[in-house]
C-alpha cells in the first residue's frame, strides 16, 4: 500500500533539536513489548474473553461466571493488553520526543521480563484461589512483580518528563505524568481489591466489596491510566504522523487538568454515593460530563474526524477509536437516564430495575472504551509506528480494513445487544458472537503485526527527526 513520505511540520522550528537521538531509546525494546501484548490478548485476554461471554450467553446472565474468573480476563486485558503495549510505546518514544536519556535502560528490558511474568501468575491463578486457598500468595506475588514493574516504569517516565520538553505539547506532558501515577495507584489498589474479594468468604461481604470498590476500580485503570495515556501520547504523535492539528497550549494545560479532575471526581463521587447516599451522585456526574466534554474539546481542536493529510492504513483506526470514545463517554453521561427513566418504562420486571443497577449497560459502555477506543487506538498507532520505522515497501501489503471492519462490527454487536439483554434475554445470543468477531479482528491485526516486527527497523533519528517536527510553543490554533 502506498503510503505518503512523513508529513512536514506546520511551523518553523525555533530551537535545534537534540543530536543522535536514538541514542537516547532503549532501542528495540518495544518488539518484546508489543510481542507479549499480542500473546497475552490472543489468549488469557480475548480469546478467554470470547470463552467467558459464550457461557454467559448460554446460561442468560452476565453474572453467571464466577467474578474471579470475570476479573482475572479483565486483569489480563488492562496490564497485559494495554499496559504491555503502552510500556514498549513510551520506552521506545518518549526518550527521543523529550530529548533525554531514557534512566536505567536496562530496567526497561529486565522489566518486560518482571511485569509478564506478573500478569502469567496473577491472570493464571486468581480463577482458583477460592477454591484453593494456597494459590492465593503466588496469585499475590504475580501483583507484587506487577506493581514493581510498573513503579520502576513510572518513575522512568516522570523524570523523562521532568521541567521542560520543548518538543511535547504541555498539556500533553501533563496527561502523561497523571496517567504514570494512576498506573501505579490502579496496581496497588488492584491488588488490594484481590486480597479483599479472594478472602471474603461471605457473600453478603463480596457482593458489597464487588458493589463499592470494582467500579472505582475500573475508574482508575480505564479512564486514569488508559485514557490519560492514550490521549497524552497521541495528541502528541498524531499531529506529527498525520498532519493534522496540534492542540493549543493554553487550552492543552487546561483540559489536562479538567480530565485529572474528571477522573478524580468521578471516583470520589461513586465512592460516597455508594458510603454515604444518592445526594453524592452530582460530583459523579459532574466528572462524567467533564470527560465527555473534554473530549469533544480535543477531537474538535485536533480535526482528528477530518480527512488526513497523510495517507495510511492506520487512519481509520484512529478515527473509529475516537467515535468510540464519544459513544462510551456519552453511554456513561446517559446511565442515569437510562436506568430511572427508560429501563423502568420498558422492562418495569427487570432484575437492573429491582436492583437500580444495569450490568448489562455498565458492561456496554466499558466494553465501548477498551475495545472500540483504547483497542483501535493500539492497533492504529501501533501499525503507524511500524510503517513509521519500516520502510513503506517492504512491509505486508494488506491495508487492515478486515480486521477494522471485524473489530468494529464485534464492539458494535457487543454494545447494542448486551444493553438489550435489560430487556430481551435473546440478545444474550447475539452478544455472545461478538467476541468472535473482535478475536478475528485483532488476530488478522496480529499476524500483520508480527510479520512487520521482523523486518529491521530504520534508526530512530532517520524516522524520528525531530528538527522537523518541532512545533512553535506560541502559535494557537
Amino acid at each position: 500500500m502506498p503510503l505518503a513520505a512523513p508529513p512536514i511540520a506546520m511551523n518553523t522550528p525555533r530551537v535545534a533539536s537534540p543530536a543522535r537521538v536514538g541514542e537516547h531509546t532503549a532501542s528495540g525494546v518495544e518488539r518484546a513489548y508489543f510481542a507479549s501484548a499480542i500473546g497475552v490478548v490472543l489468549t488469557v485476554g480475548a480469546l478467554w474473553g470470547v470463552i467467558i461471554l459464550l457461557r454467559m450467553a448460554l446460561n442468560g446472565s452476565f453474572t453467571s461466571v464466577d467474578v474471579q474468573e470475570v476479573n482475572a480476563h479483565g486483569h489480563a486485558q488492562i496490564f497485559g493488553w494495554v499496559g504491555l503495549f503502552v510500556m514498549g510505546f513510551a520506552y521506545r518514544m518518549l526518550p527521543a520526543l523529550a530529548g533525554r536519556e531514557l534512566p536505567w535502560k536496562k530496567a526497561a528490558q529486565f522489566g518486560w521480563v518482571v511485569m509478564l511474568g506478573g500478569i502469567i501468575l496473577r491472570s493464571g491463578l486468581q480463577p482458583f484461589v477460592v477454591a484453593h486457598p494456597a494459590l492465593l500468595g503466588l496469585a499475590q506475588l504475580g501483583s507484587v512483580l506487577e506493581i514493581a514493574a510498573i513503579i520502576t516504569f513510572s518513575i522512568q517516565i516522570s523524570w523523562l518528563l521532568r521541567g521542560s520538553t520543548p518538543h511535547i505539547n504541555p498539556g500533553s506532558v501533563w496527561m502523561l505524568r497523571a496517567a504514570v501515577v494512576f498506573f501505579a495507584f490502579q496496581a496497588i489498589f488492584s491488588a488490594a481489591y484481590f486480597q479483599l474479594t479472594a478472602l471474603a468468604t461471605d457473600r453478603g461481604l463480596l457482593l458489597w466489596l464487588i458493589s463499592h470498590f470494582q467500579p472505582p476500580l475500573r475508574d482508575v485503570q480505564i479512564h486514569g491510566f488508559a485514557l490519560l495515556m492514550v490521549l497524552g501520547i497521541s495528541s502528541i504523535l498524531l499531529p506529527r504522523w498525520f498532519a493534522i492539528r496540534m492542540l493549543p497550549v493554553r487550552g492543552g494545560r487546561i483540559v489536562a487538568v479538567v480530565l485529572v479532575a474528571a477522573v478524580i471526581a468521578e471516583i470520589v463521587g461513586f465512592l460516597l454515593m455508594r458510603l454515604v447516599g444518592y445526594r453524592w451522585a452530582s460530583i459523579w456526574g459532574v466528572g462524567s460530563l467533564a470527560l465527555l466534554g473534554s473530549s469533544i474539546w480535543i477531537i474538535t481542536k485536533s480535526r482528528v474526524l477530518s480527512s488526513h493529510p497523510v495517507i495510511s492504513r492506520s487512519s481509520k483506526f484512529i478515527r473509529g477509536a475516537h467515535i468510540w470514545l464519544l459513544i462510551s463517554l456519552g453511554m456513561l453521561v446517559l446511565l442515569p437516564v437510562w436506568q430511572f427513566f427508560i429501563l423502568p418504562h420498558l422492562a418495569p420486571g427487570s432484575h437492573a430495575v429491582e436492583i437500580g443497577f444495569s450490568h448489562a449497560y455498565y458492561g456496554a459502555i466499558r466494553h465501548a472504551i477498551t475495545v472500540g477506543f483504547v483497542s483501535l487506538m493500539i492497533m492504529g498507532m501501533s501499525s503507524r509506528f511500524m510503517e513509521w520505522t519500516r520502510r513503506a515497501e517492504s512491509l505486508p501489503a494488506d491495508p487492515l480494513i478486515l480486521p477494522f471492519l471485524l473489530v468494529n462490527s464485534g464492539c458494535c454487536l457487543r454494545v447494542v445487544f448486551q444493553t438489550v439483554t435489560d430487556i430481551d434475554p435473546f440478545a444474550f445470543r447475539i452478544a455472545g458472537v461478538s467476541g468472535l468477531l473482535e478475536l478475528a479482528g485483532i488476530g488478522l491485526w496480529a499476524v500483520w503485526m508480527l510479520k512487520a516486527m521482523k523486518i529491521s527497523a530504520l534508526p530512530l533519528q532517520t524516522s524520528l527527526d525531530l528538527s522537523i517536527l518541532e512545533q512553535d510553543k506560541d502559535v494557537q490554533f
